[in-house]
Formats: C-alpha cells, structure tokens, sequence
C-alpha cells in the first residue's frame, strides 16, 4: 500500500530528485523538469520520524536519471537541516547522461547516500564512478555538489578480491583525443 500524497510525502520524493541531480555537475539539464517515477515493491511513511523506506527492487526515474537499489530510506531534515537519501543495493546503482554529449556517469556502491542540506554525494563499499571511458574506484567517494570537489579514500581491505592492494584508490584517465592525432 502506498502512503497518501501529502507535503512530507512529496517532500521525500522531491529529495529523490536531489539524488539523482546532484551526482553530477555536468548531468543532464533537462532532468530536472521530469517527473520522477518511483517504482517499488513496497513502500511505507511515518509522518512523526519525517521518513519514507521504499522497498524491494526500487527503480528510480527521472529524466536520463536511473537510481536502482534494494531499498531507498528518505529521513526529511529537522529544524531547516537538508533531507537525506539512502539507497542500498547489492549493488546500489545510479545512471545519467551528461549534459550535450553522448556519454554516461555511472555510480555504483553497496550504499549510495545524499545529504541535501551538507551538497554531499557519498557512495561506499566498494564505490565506483565511471564517466564516459574515465573510472574512479575505491571504498568509498564524496563528491560536493556545491563546490564541485571529488575525494576518494581506499579504505582497508577495498581491492582484495579484486587481485589489487588492499586500501588503495584506483583511477583510470583516457587520453583526451581532440583530433590532433588525425592524419591529414
């Protein structure tokens, strides 16, 4: 049974959207626009906690945007503090198309949190983004939507099964190809 429409509930879907906008400073502008479409196997409110649990396959639409995960829990912010969004998957994963090119972010971690009110981005446990040919991987990311800054930290153990260092960041940069190589 679903929660009925009220100011807390559209709240909680409207910190969805933060979610899935502020991953990337150069996502899709279009996005934001779109209705947002959350499909669920379950999903319950408390009203008095300010919280909103999706459960069971969520899929999380708006736009390019795709967030996928086994559950999302929406915690509204108390006395003017910003809401905060937590996906949790085996992987958590999130998709988006960068605005004016034909390329993807994709982000995926054991949890994906988003913390409106601090512009914080956090995926961990084994947290990896990609953008177009670019990876970033390590136990977890912060990304800052209002500053635009990136931090990664390897953690211990983050690798292991992976045959690399334990606790170790790893991040793979292709070459920018800006038709110089061409011959003429």
């Amino acid at each position: 049974m679903f929660p009925p429409v009220t100011d807390r509930w559209l709240t909680s879907l409207v910190t969805l959207s933060f979610v899935c906008a502020a991953a990337s400073a150069l996502a899709e502008q279009g996005d934001r626009d779109r209705p947002i479409q959350i499909e669920a196997d379950r999903a319950s409110l408390d009203q008095l906690k300010g919280l909103t649990v999706y459960e069971g396959n969520v899929v999380v639409t708006q736009g390019t945007i795709l967030l996928r995960a086994a559950q999302v829990t929406v915690t509204q912010g108390k006395n003017g503090g910003g809401d905060v969004a937590v996906a949790r998957g085996n992987p958590a994963t999130f998709r988006q198309k960068i605005d004016g090119k034909d390329e993807w972010m994709d982000a995926q971690g054991q949890r994906i949190e988003y913390d409106s009110g601090k512009n914080l981005v956090k995926l961990f446990d084994n947290a990896r983004v990609k953008r177009g040919q670019d990876i970033v991987m390590g136990a977890s990311l912060v990304y800052n939507t209002k500053d635009e800054t990136f931090a990664a930290n390897g953690g211990t153990g983050q690798g292991a099964a992976a045959g690399k260092s334990a606790g170790r960041v790893t991040v793979i940069l292709q070459p920018k190809n800006d038709g110089k190589d061409k011959k003429q």
